[in-house]
């Protein structure tokens, strides 16, 4: 696999509380408050949506305190094999970031599930100058850069690439893409006009960084085309609880309501759930 690897320097996008150390598999109780905590690991991508299923599982479960970190999903999966971070759940915005962290041996075994389908999207900037429409369009001598996530370490890219090899245009394009160290990355690019195109995560265009914010779709950035998803392997959100967590059966509970129809329609709001999303917003809206 060519293309070329870019590292923009926009860095690890971290909101929240922060993760505490990790304990010795006993469930941890928030100092001074009686209340059981939970640690969780949550993807930047998944702010939105998550705040929003998080208060009806906390109206669920009024003794627990839920303590989440939102970030970028590659330092998730590097500080967790590393041992650096050690919540009792994480989440992921694909298979590729669950499998790393499974083959690290640091899954609880039987807890991995699926809970939102993702899906791949075509971006371009405000403006289309390319006239980007459809994949194959990626091909055309006007596209001079399109951006990915490195498909080494992100579930889209690796899903990006696999669409452009089965779409048949893989030898034609992979000389003018650059792979981004984080999705959020390769998507800004994009907007900012230093790539005619960028393949992402669907739900992405509409993703946001701040709780209780509802979709918007960013003004410099459009959606032109949802990737066909016969061209690529399905792929969905993932979860699981940690071998040392120290609050495994609330982590059980949390996973089992993501999977919930009232988690999951929160989800297809947020462009989840290909099968049932709604159309992209309108830019600004």
């Amino acid at each position: 696999m060519s293309g070329t690897r870019m590292w923009l320097a926009l860095g690890a996008l971290a909101l929240g509380v922060a993760i505490a150390a990790g304990g010795c598999g006993q469930e941890s109780e928030a100092p001074g408050t009686g209340q059981t905590t939970l640690e969780v690991l949550v993807p930047c991508g998944q702010i939105g949506p998550f705040s929003q299923v998080l208060e009806l599982f906390q109206a669920e479960n009024p003794g627990l305190e839920v303590e989440w970190v939102p970030e970028n999903m590659v330092p998730i999966v590097k500080k967790i094999i590393d041992g650096v971070a050690h919540p009792d759940v994480f989440l992921t915005m694909g298979d590729l970031e669950a499998d790393q962290i499974e083959e690290a041996g640091l899954i609880m075994e039987g807890t991995r599930v699926k809970y939102a389908e993702n899906s791949l999207a075509i971006m371009v900037p405000a403006g289309n100058p390319a006239g980007v429409k459809t994949i194959e369009d990626l091909a055309k001598t006007e596209v001079k850069t399109i951006t990915i996530p490195d498909p080494e370490l992100n579930a889209v890219g690796k899903h990006a690439v696999e669409a452009l090899r089965n779409v048949g245009i893989w030898e034609q394009v992979e000389g003018k893409v650059l792979f981004a160290r984080f999705a959020a990355d390769s998507k800004d690019a994009a907007a900012q006009g230093q790539a005619q195109a960028s393949i992402g995560y669907y739900p992405c265009a509409v993703e946001v960084h701040e709780p209780g914010e509802p979709p918007t779709q960013p003004k410099m950035l459009k959606v032109t085309a949802q990737v066909a998803a016969e061209l690529y392997q399905p792929f969905s959100c993932e979860g699981a609880v940690l071998k040392e967590a120290k609050n495994p059966e609330d982590g059980k509970k949390l996973l089992a309501f993501l999977q919930t129809p009232e988690a999951q329609d929160i989800f297809r709001h947020w462009q989840f759930i290909a099968s049932g999303a709604s159309q992209p917003l309108e830019a600004g809206k």
